[in-house]
């Protein structure tokens, strides 16, 4: 690639200056997660009698969280975009077009998605083994191997269903990525608020359009029933693997057009 459009000498240079004007920030940030998780768990566990979580419970709040407060984090990117002067200053950083755009996008949802059930992992057996002290239930410590540990569905189309999952759980978090480099103020609202109208509009117009002016018999198999709407396990994985995948890359395209959109 380029020197002009990707060097790796300027991008490292890119993620240090980065850790190092935010590196108090960030130590804060991971400060705050951490005492809301301890403080979380241990109020659910003293509501049920004091007794430890179990890997269910590890699995539930580790999705929670890490869904709650990645979208927090993700949906605030390109920080330098809030005000006039911080975009002029962010716009100005000895860093190609590119460059930018791949140090957000590994940051903050590469980074996001390591760190934040790594630091879940730690405060929960943590939490565990202080609550040990007050009470005579053991606790069983959960395995950092549970961090990627999947168990599988009993479904025929394996390939599809996890394509699926991952299609969507970064949709998750690309579309508030999207959001952050197209609105300046507020965008983790403005992004939630524009995905609701979209969901409703589509759903206006498969079940209130679509069905009573019978379009399903354009489909080439009518006893199938409406292409947009898949009506068998495999077309469903299918289907909405897909559709995540292209909403993926076009999603990320967007945010890279729109961040080069503000440059110029």
């Amino acid at each position: 690639m380029s020197n002009n459009i990707f060097n790796g000498h300027r991008f490292v240079l890119l993620c240090r200056q980065h850790f190092v004007h935010n590196n108090k920030l960030l130590l804060f940030s991971s400060g705050a997660y951490v005492g809301v998780v301890f403080i979380l768990l241990s109020f659910v566990q003293a509501s049920e009698g004091l007794r430890p979580h179990d890997l269910d419970n590890f699995r539930g709040f580790l999705i929670g969280f890490v869904i709650v407060f990645g979208l927090l984090y993700v949906g605030y990117s390109f920080p330098g975009f809030r005000a006039k002067e911080s975009t002029m200053n962010y716009l100005l950083v000895p860093a190609s077009l590119m460059e930018k755009f791949v140090f957000e996008l590994v940051s903050r949802i590469g980074g996001m998605l390591l760190l934040l059930p790594l630091l879940f992992w730690i405060t929960f057996n943590l939490q565990g083994y202080f609550f040990t002290l007050f009470n005579e239930y053991p606790f069983d410590p959960i395995g950092i191997q549970q961090l990627v540990t999947i168990e599988m569905p009993n479904v025929d189309s394996v390939g599809w269903f996890i394509l699926m999952i991952t299609a969507l759980s970064l949709l998750l978090f690309v579309v508030p990525f999207t959001g952050a480099a197209m609105f300046s103020k507020q965008p983790l609202i403005k992004t939630l608020f524009s995905v609701a109208v979209i969901i409703i509009f589509y759903s206006t117009v498969i079940y209130v359009v679509a069905d009573p002016l019978g379009l399903n018999r354009y489909h080439p198999d009518p006893e199938e029933g409406m292409w947009l709407v898949p009506t068998s396990e495999h077309s469903a994985f299918r289907f909405f693997a897909i559709t995540a995948v292209i909403a993926n890359a076009v999603m990320l395209f967007v945010a890279y057009r729109k961040l080069k959109e503000r440059e110029v």
